[in-house]
């Protein structure tokens, strides 16, 4: 139903046909803020579908993984004569019947439970999976968002230059109409411009390329506005220390071990015999008596040593990897904890010296040599270099912004997020 409802009968008129249409672009020109971004990712993203179709496989495999196998369906005749009088006949010997029934194999209990346990793991290896790519599609999100927001930001920065470029343009004109200065200092001017010009072209070029990269997660949506400001996500830390086993991939490293417990299990279980049941119904010819067959079987495992025992002996092999494995995991996880808020904490200071110190300097710096130059106690050369410091300073804030923006969503992706 339309928001706007109009009587069925009504026709728009020309304002109000003008307005919809007003309406309509606005929704479709819709700006991207980066909770916007990470919905269309996890809704529409291709790896999150894969993941999600790959859990589903996994619950419907759980129910049928420690049922019997399907029974088989007897049919034949027994005792057909060959030769002499009644070759062939179906009912003239005594001894011939017409044989209907079923087989049903019985795999030992112990077998059985191995396999709901092995189904039981890769559900949960499939959750856990998924949820690791879950977070990492927000967390390519967000690098993404983050990397087109500053590269405008760059840009912007880029804007307010021009104006700057301007008025130094027509500063040198003033003194070289009144003689104190150079003709040629113009053109050094004029240089100076055009080193800025090349370096909006590359801004213009990262923001191209984090865009493309931002539609790899949300497909056209990506070549939306951005609105809003980069987020503050939090980083509670401390709990996460503690809870790092919660982590989707030690989850997922646990179910892989999960799993290859379950298969020593069931490759024990083959040392126990699986038995099975034959019931068959044997029809003769109504001068004779039907009968009923019924029999069991057993298998006989005899050779332990060269078959049940070397498989045994290679899921244990396998099993003590996919521990050594898990281990190792949690040391890197530790590790990349460590060292992600150590990182942390030393962006965030120099952050703060840029915002303190270094701009500020720079900034007093290229007024002085603007006044001085102005004044005719200062070169041309001197207030290109001071620009020039101001602009790098300037740039690199925002690129340390970036990186502290990027990293804290990392961490705030893989332990906070990531251990709820």
């Amino acid at each position: 139903m339309s928001a706007f409802p109009f009587p069925r009968r009504a026709r728009l008129g020309v304002p109000t046909a003008a307005l919809w249409a007003v309406l309509s672009v606005g929704a479709q020109a819709q700006p991207l803020t980066f909770a916007r971004a990470q919905a269309l990712a996890e809704q529409g993203a291709p790896d999150n579908l894969a993941r999600q179709a790959q859990l589903a496989s996994a619950r419907q495999a759980l129910e049928p993984a420690s049922a019997l196998p399907d029974p088989r369906l007897i049919l034949g005749i027994d005792n057909l004569p060959l030769e002499g009088p009644d070759r062939y006949s179906l009912n003239r010997d005594f001894m011939t019947m017409r044989r209907i029934g079923f087989i049903q194999e019985v795999p030992n209990g112990d077998k059985r439970q191995a396999r709901r346990q092995l189904a039981e793991a890769s559900v949960l290896r499939a959750e856990a999976e998924q949820r690791v790519m879950q977070l990492e599609i927000k967390r390519q999100t967000a690098a993404s968002w983050l990397d087109v927001h500053y590269a405008e930001r760059s840009r912007e920065l880029f804007d307010e230059l021009d104006e700057q470029v301007a008025t130094l343009r027509s500063t040198v004109q003033a003194l070289i109409a009144g003689g104190r200065a150079q003709p040629g200092e113009l053109l050094r001017a004029d240089q100076a411009a055009l080193a800025l010009q090349d370096r909006r072209d590359e801004l213009e070029r990262d923001v191209a390329l984090a865009r493309a990269r931002l539609r790899r997660w949300i497909g056209d949506e990506a070549e939306r506005p951005l609105a809003g400001d980069a987020p503050s996500l939090g980083l509670a830390m401390p709990p996460a220390r503690q809870r790092l086993v919660r982590h989707p991939e030690l989850r997922a490293a646990a179910a892989r071990v999960g799993e290859a417990s379950a298969e020593l299990a069931e490759a024990v279980a083959e040392k126990t015999p699986d038995w099975g049941v034959e019931l068959a119904y044997n029809d003769r010819d109504s001068r004779f008596g039907d009968m009923l067959m019924l029999q069991f079987s057993f298998d006989l495992p005899l050779f332990v040593g060269t078959r049940q025992g070397p498989r045994i002996g290679a899921k244990q092999q396998a099993m003590a990897q996919l521990e050594a494995e898990q281990e190792a995991l949690l040391r890197a996880h530790r590790a990349a904890l460590e060292s992600g808020l150590a990182e942390l904490e030393q962006r965030r200071r120099a952050l703060a010296r840029s915002d303190d110190e270094l701009i500020p300097l720079a900034s007093t710096r290229a007024e002085l040599e603007l006044a001085a130059y102005r004044a005719g106690n200062g070169t041309l050369t001197a207030v290109i270099e001071a620009r020039r410091e101001l602009i790098e300073a300037r740039l690199r804030r925002i690129e340390q912004q970036r990186q502290l923006s990027q990293l804290g969503a990392s961490l705030h992706y893989a332990y906070v997020e990531g251990l709820q």
